[in-house]
């Protein structure tokens, strides 16, 4: 479990929806905390994946395609990300469609994780929301915190 005192926020193997914390959304990877140029909320047509990306670069425009992609991504194969709250306390916990993975220098993770997150709108420009999510790697990757993102309808 994490080494945190009451009320300060740290990597934890067992969440639930109170342990989101209540700041802008940041993260750490490989030990380095980031912060996040661009967040899209992409619904592919055809597939119905529903796919939140945090991404350290902001693509050209909105919607945009990122070249070397950087960051976290939370994915819903088949199926909608809706309004309302998601959990997965543990890191054995089955995750059924969703997927969620860090790519950094070119590689995905496939470190197991865990995700307490809260959409609490979706309008057909953004999605606003909050969560947590912790990878089991070695250096304790996660992101946290309030985010506002872009409607990408792909």
């Amino acid at each position: 479990t994490g080494e945190n005192t009451p009320g300060e926020f740290a990597w934890n193997d067992d969440i639930n929806s109170s342990s989101i914390p209540d700041f802008p959304v940041k993260g750490m990877i490989g030990g380095k905390e980031v912060q996040f140029a661009y967040i899209n909320f992409e619904k592919w047509r055809g597939s119905n994946d529903h796919v939140i990306n945090f991404s350290l670069v902001k693509p050209e425009q909105n919607c945009g395609f990122i070249e070397n992609f950087e960051g976290f991504t939370l994915i819903n194969k088949g199926g909608e990300i809706k309004q309302g709250p998601f959990v997965k306390s543990k890191f054995a916990d089955d995750p059924k469609t969703y997927t969620a993975s860090i790519k950094q220098g070119g590689n995905r993770s496939t470190d197991t994780w865990n995700c307490a997150m809260e959409i609490e709108s979706i309008t057909d420009k953004t999605v606003k929301g909050k969560l947590v999510i912790f990878f089991n790697d070695a250096s304790r990757s996660w992101v946290a915190g309030r985010f506002e993102a872009a409607l990408c309808n792909n």
